[in-house]
Order: structure tokens, then sequence, then C-alpha cells
């Protein structure tokens, strides 16, 4: 394949751009990126003074011609969004029109243009396959049992701040069950785990303070860290998780205020850490007193029997009940994504600011959804083994299409979560991404999951599409692969 031109933070920039064809605006390509652009600026999503990538690369990200993109960033020049300068390059005006600054979101979001698709779709199902976000499909039987579980959610009309009563302490035996002693006293309910991740940072973090995180990782907890202001620091996932020692070395370097980990089906990698690693992170968790999230979210996401000799191990938290380590949990990978209902377990030196925070926040979560989320919990080895059955056949139909129609790229089948961590040859993997959306594909770079900047050759692929799509989703993979590789540098429009 011919080099591509380097673009600095690729990732970033194909977040930015992604949808950018369907804007609705404009009929022609170069009137598209000229409003996507300019919308960019206007929410603050580009900073004043900030610099636009060059021509040529940012052509190889969007598979545009060259002249497209300079005519799209010379009509920006011409009505004053942005200033170009020979030698200088291309950068946003101080005088732009914007709004209050926001974050570049890791997080895949709906397309921002929900325009038509391009003409040249004709495949087969439906017109855009999405492989950005993991969500468990429902059975019509599963509808039918959200249904009864919320029958005696309307007989009273009290604020419940921390979650109901009954489902506090349906978790906290769940918890003691599995190994962690925890009271109803411990377990504070929140609006799926996000808002539990949110709620955390946003307690114990200030601006400038430091944060360590897995790299790569789930892309909330970035966003989130982020936006509290935190500088982060990445400790390298490795074929088994993080390195207890480079954790270590990382936290004494730094002396960060919170952490996250996620021990067991890792987002996105899907490595389990081994129990002797654990221990060690959990003794120096309580000895240094370092608050960490420990994402549950994937746990009971075993392609195996939570009874099979390879279940996974112990939560971290279980090796030092008492350390400041917050277990964060929910159903939206478990049982559906509409159904947000998460929790999280809170060590007792944290009970009070967590506390107070979830209830500043909503006073409480939505009665009927927690009623649903108690009926369900009650029966959790059959919520367990209903999600294996229906996720394991379509990993291993995923798998197998990928390693027969894309042999060179690669990945490791994970024994739990919702993955596939998959390494292509290319180093850029971004304008792949853009390119496949042509195909009816959205897809999401796996650098961008990055704490610290990682090589532009991965892509996280759920295996949560409905069975029936799986086939089709990997045709348009492989043709857009075989396009994107034929075409190399010279992608034109």
């Amino acid at each position: 394949m011919p080099p591509h031109p380097t673009l600095p933070d690729a990732p970033r920039w194909a977040a930015l751009l992604t949808g950018w064809r369907r804007n609705p605006t404009a009929p022609t390509l170069q009137g598209r990126l000229t409003s996507t652009l300019q919308t960019l600026i206007s929410t603050g999503q580009l900073s004043p003074g900030e610099r636009l990538p060059a021509e040529r690369p940012l052509a190889a990200l969007l598979g545009l011609s060259r002249n497209t993109v300079a005519q799209a960033l010379d009509d920006l020049a011409a009505s004053g969004w942005v200033t170009r300068r020979v030698g200088s390059g291309t950068h946003v005006s101080g005088s732009a029109p914007r709004t209050a600054p926001l974050l570049t979101l890791r997080t895949p979001v709906s397309p921002a243009h929900p325009g038509p698709h391009p003409i040249h779709l004709t495949q087969a199902g439906p017109a855009e396959l999405d492989f950005t976000i993991a969500v468990p499909l429902l059975t019509e039987p599963q509808r039918q049992r959200l249904r009864e579980a919320t029958l005696d959610a309307f007989q009273e009309s009290l604020y419940h701040p921390l979650g109901l009563p009954d489902l506090r302490a349906c978790i906290a035996e769940m918890y003691a069950t599995q190994g962690l002693p925890t009271t109803p006293e411990q377990i504070i309910v929140t609006s799926g785990a996000q808002q539990a991740i949110s709620l955390t940072a946003t307690t114990l973090l200030r601006r400038g303070d430091h944060a360590l995180l897995e790299s790569p990782t789930y892309f909330g907890a970035i966003d989130v860290f982020r936006a509290a202001g935190a500088t982060l620091t990445g400790v390298p996932i490795t074929p088994h998780g993080v390195n207890p020692d480079t954790f270590m070395t990382l936290a004494r370097t730094h002396a960060p205020r919170l952490a996250f980990l996620t021990p067991t089906y890792q987002n996105p990698t899907g490595t389990v850490l081994p129990t002797h690693a654990r221990a060690r992170l959990a003794a120096f968790i309580h000895d240094t007193h370092l608050p960490t999230i420990e994402d549950d979210t994937l746990t009971d996401l075993s392609f195996d029997p939570h009874d099979h000799p390879g279940s996974p191990p112990p939560r971290l938290s279980a090796h030092a009940p008492d350390a400041p380590i917050i277990n964060v949990g929910s159903l939206s990978k478990l049982y559906w994504a509409g159904l947000r209902v998460g929790w999280m377990r809170v060590p007792h030196t944290l009970t009070a600011p967590l506390t107070q925070a979830k209830t500043l926040a909503d006073f409480g979560g939505s009665q009927p959804a927690q009623h649903a989320a108690l009926h369900l919990l009650q029966n959790l080895p059959t919520l367990r083994q209903e999600r294996r059955d229906a996720i394991t056949p379509a990993r291993d139909h995923l798998a197998y299409l990928l390693r027969t129609h894309l042999p060179d790229w690669t990945f490791n089948t994970p024994h739990g979560g919702q993955f596939l961590w998959v390494q292509l040859p290319t180093p850029t993997a971004s304008a792949y991404t853009h390119h496949a959306a042509r195909h009816g594909l959205r897809l999401f770079p796996g650098a961008s999951m990055g704490v610290d900047p990682l090589p532009d050759q991965y892509l996280r692929l759920p295996f949560t599409l409905h069975p029936d799509h799986i086939p089709e989703a990997v045709t348009r993979l492989s043709r857009a692969w075989a396009e994107f590789t034929s075409r190399g540098s010279e992608r034109l429009a």
C-alpha cells in the first residue's frame, strides 16, 4: 500500500468528522466538509487559534482529493472562520462565532447528520450497521419479563436518592455472595454505570489533579476524567491486563487522586487480570489510600459458567474489602441498554461524599426501572445464561468470518465481554473507518481509546449485532478494506 501522509492525532479528527458526508446542508462534498468544520468551530469543539490538519493528510483521512479539501478550507477562510497562511498552515480565527467550548468526546454518538446514506449502498440488510456501541438484543420473552417486573412500581410517591431499599439490599447480597462483604448502606443506585463513574470523578477530582487509567480503556471514562480537568496517565495493557509493577511505579511518580481499572474482560481488549496481580494491586491501593474505580460492568459476560475453572477470578476489591475501591456495575450490558440502572459499591471511607453527590444529582432514579432491576437481579443465573447463549454463537461466527475473509486482521478470541480487539495491517485505521462509512458501516478507531497515543492500527468490534446481520457486516468490512488498500493514499471522492 502506498504510504499515507501523517496526520497528528488522526483518531481525534476521525471522531470529530464522523458523519460529515451525511451533512444535509450542502449538495457537494466540499460544501458538506465546509459546513461540518463551521459547526465544530461554532460549538467550541475547535478552539480559537487551533491548527487544522494540512490538506494532504486530511484528504487521506477522509478519502477525498486534496483539491476538495483545499477548496473547503479556502471557503472557510473567505468567510472568516479560519486564517490561512503559506508556511504556517490553517488556524481557527479568533473572531469566528462560537459558543461555550466543548470537549472532543471519545464516546461515539449518533450521527450528527441523519440525512440520506450514499446512493452506492445497494447491499442487503440495513442501510447502516453500527459497530461503535455494544447493546444487547432483547427477545420477546425478555420484553414481557420487563413489563411484568414493573407492575408493583407505582405503589408509592417517595424519593429514594440512593435507590430503592430492596434493590440496594439485593445488590449488597449479590456482592457478599460473590466474596465481597457488603452492606446495603454501601450501595448507591445510579442511572447506569456512566453516572456512577461521573459522580465519582467529579467528587474526587479537581482541575489539575492526576488520574491513572488503563490504556486503551473505556472511552466514557476518558471523557469524564478529562471533563473534570484531570491530567490523564495511561498504564499500558499487556496480554494479561495491567502490570502491577508499572501501575505502582506510575502511581508513585504522579500521585494520582483517582484510578480506573477493568480487571475482568477489559474494555476493549478482553484481558483478564490474574488473581496474584489483583492481590498485589489491592494491597497497594489499600496501603496508599488511592481511590480506585473497579469497573464490573462486563464481569457477568463470561463464556463459561461461573462455576467453571476458567471463570473470572474474585474481584480486585475482594482482596481488600476495606480499601478505597469503588465497584461499579450495571444491567445495560447484561440485559438491556435501555434499562438505565447501575450502581456502585462504596467503601465506608467514601460513602459520605458520594452519597451527597448522588443526592444533589437527581434525588433518585426511575422507580419503574429500579423495580425491573430488582426483579431481574433476583434471578441473576438466568440472566447470565441467557446472555451467554446469545453472545457466544455471535462471537464465534464473527471471529470465523473475519478469519476467513480478512485473514490479515489479527485478534485473540476473548473468554468474556463483548468485543474483539482487532489489529489491522495499516498505520491509518482511522482513515479506514471513514472509508467504511461509505459502505454503510459505523466503526470506531481503536486509537481513540488510548489515554496515551496508541498505534493507529486497531478497531473495537462488538459481537452484539443481530446474528442475521453479521455476515453482511463482514462482507462490507471486506469490501471496504479491499478498496481502501488498493487505492492507498490516492483515494479520491
